[in-house]
This record gives C-alpha cells, sequence and structure tokens, in this order.
C-alpha cells in the first residue's frame, strides 16, 4: 500500500501543477486546518483564500490560492481554484 498519493490544483487555465508523489497536503477550510494523507476517507471541503503546503520527497512547497473546493476520493486529490500561484520562501 503506498503512502503517497496523486495531487493537482487546476484553475480555469488549466492545471497548474500536479505529482504523484504527494505524502501530505495540508488547506485551510472553514473551521480550522485540515491535513490530508494517502487513503483519506473521501470528502468534498470548501476552501477560503489562503496557503496550500504539500510535502512531496520530504520538501514542503507552499502555493497560495483564492476560494477553492478541494476533493479527495482517497486514492488523488484536487483543488479547484480560479487563481493560484506559488509562495516563494
Amino acid at each position: 500500500m503506498a503512502n503517497t498519493f496523486h495531487f493537482s490544483i487546476e484553475t480555469p487555465a488549466g492545471i497548474f501543477i500536479e505529482g504523484d508523489d504527494i505524502t501530505q497536503l495540508e488547506v485551510s477550510t472553514p473551521i480550522g486546518r485540515l491535513g490530508v494523507m494517502a487513503h483519506h476517507e473521501p470528502m468534498v471541503a470548501a476552501c477560503p483564500p489562503g496557503k496550500i503546503r504539500i510535502c512531496q520527497g520530504g520538501e514542503w512547497t507552499t502555493f497560495r490560492t483564492s476560494r477553492a473546493i478541494l476533493v479527495a476520493d482517497g486514492t488523488a486529490v484536487k483543488l479547484l481554484t480560479p487563481l493560484a500561484r506559488l509562495v516563494l520562501s
């Protein structure tokens, strides 16, 4: 059983970023921060504008998005948003 999942951020312009070896995702919801790992229960969540963090190969990458919808099915997570950008540290 793999401990990674497929992740993508999709905008009306197309796929902003995607990867197959994500180990963890952190996102804000109206009721607080949510962590998603491989084999997470299927869900749909509304996300306010804010930071999205993904862990890939032990390294964290941060993105900033406008409002978004997070869709997880246990094997993949998709974030649908009008706008997204990479946050450089």
